[in-house]
């Protein structure tokens, strides 16, 4: 079952959280974390027959099916783009509000970490589609985790609409499941409710999902993507199984946020999780947005974590086709197999997405190859004994 908790922070801003090669511990014998959807995207390595809430990025390390590369022919070359200069903080309003949400652009993203009973995932959301209506779609990467992306779509107000993180089928929320108001000041009241339906699970069709809190105030936060003026939310949330009998599991959750008032961005959350059901259990969660990039506002703060996971693709005929994973300090490592040879690769991507790979083919020479790197895919000319010609490598 493929379930992730990529939550709360997607909900309300660009949405949401690694990955590498760090090796999670033993999953506690629990139920996992639904999500409930508000800027991403968090629970701990545990599976339970339930959707996830989104928080930014709080994957649950489920089983999940291996898709084998696929052969690309000399596919075209990524030309970089320029970073965009970070422009200067911004001094939030004396009174605290209000705030909004603002506009959102293909292209846009956000990277979060998330830390669970000491197991760390990062996600990256990238906007692949803005409605004329101001919603938009997210696809999801997460560290940790190969197969299909997460595909979470939102209504203009940032309450998700819709996640594909179900056991990989489409939940939907009626209402749009949502934390804080898109517009909000300080002293502000919030109480939403939802419904998630789940079609494709026959025990379990529905959850009631509620969200109530308060903006209490405007702080500084710190975290790995830069410092931030942002509005302190603090809220609690049930995830609730409707059935009347055999109920599986039921969540209660404790969650502090906070948002940049000038992005949107969730760029922190503390979440205290209890659930009652089919075992007891307790944990908490930290998530901290480390990555990101946002047209409208003209901001960005670049990592290579951003691109942490497992990636597959082909470098042609003479290496084969290549399984490769990036760390969450950009470090490459993997192999690539072809008829006649076995190449050992390592390397390294950074912050600006430049990648540098040395191909050591087994009994022979070694070879470098360079390249760029987009969020989701990355390809470079073949050099050496390789070219002429072209590789490709595509985030799984």
């Amino acid at each position: 079952m493929r379930m992730r908790l990529l939550g709360l922070i997607s909900a309300t801003a660009l949405t949401a959280c690694g990955g590498g090669s760090d090796a999670p511990p033993a999953p506690t014998p629990a139920p996992a974390l639904p999500t409930i959807p508000i800027a991403p995207p968090a629970v701990t390595p545990v599976t339970p027959p339930v959707t996830t809430i989104p928080v930014p990025g709080l994957p649950i390390n489920p089983p999940v099916t291996v898709i084998p590369p696929v052969d690309v022919p000399t596919p075209p070359v990524l030309i970089p783009t320029p970073p965009t200069p970070t422009p200067s903080p911004v001094t939030p309003p004396a009174s605290g509000g209000p705030t909004t949400l603002p506009a959102r652009t293909v292209g846009d993203f956000a990277t979060y970490t998330d830390v669970t009973m000491g197991w760390k995932v990062s996600v990256t959301q990238r906007i692949t589609k803005v409605n004329a209506d101001g919603g938009w779609e997210n696809a999801d990467s997460v560290s940790q985790e190969k197969g299909a992306q997460t595909i979470e779509k939102f209504d203009a107000k940032g309450g998700m609409l819709s996640s594909n993180s179900y056991a990989g089928c489409t939940a939907t929320y009626a209402p749009a499941a949502t934390q804080a108001p898109a517009s909000a000041s300080v002293g502000d009241s919030f109480d939403f409710a939802s419904t998630m339906s789940i079609p494709c699970s026959k025990e379990e069709t529905s959850r009631a999902l509620t969200s109530k809190g308060t903006v209490v105030g405007i702080e500084s936060k710190t975290v790995p993507a830069g410092t931030f003026s942002t509005l302190k939310i603090v809220s609690n949330e049930t995830n609730l199984d409707l059935r009347t009998a055999n109920v599986y599991v039921n969540y209660w959750v404790e969650r502090t946020c906070w948002r940049d008032i000038v992005t949107g961005l969730m760029v922190a959350c503390n979440t205290r999780t209890t659930s009652k059901g089919s075992g007891d259990v307790s944990f908490s969660s930290a998530t901290e947005l480390v990555s990101y990039g946002q047209a409208s506002t003209n901001r960005e703060y670049l990592d290579p974590i951003r691109y942490a996971g497992p990636w597959s693709g082909t470098f042609g005929a003479y290496y084969g086709a290549c399984e490769l994973n990036i760390g969450f300090t950009g470090v490459i490592t993997g192999s690539c197999k072809a008829d006649a040879r076995t190449t050992s690769v390592t390397g390294s991507v950074d912050k600006t997405g430049a990648v540098k790979l040395s191909m050591s083919v087994a009994g022979g020479a070694t070879d470098t190859q360079t390249g760029q790197a987009a969020l989701f895919d990355m390809s470079g000319p073949l050099a050496g004994a390789a070219a002429p010609g072209a590789w490709s490598l595509k985030h799984k």
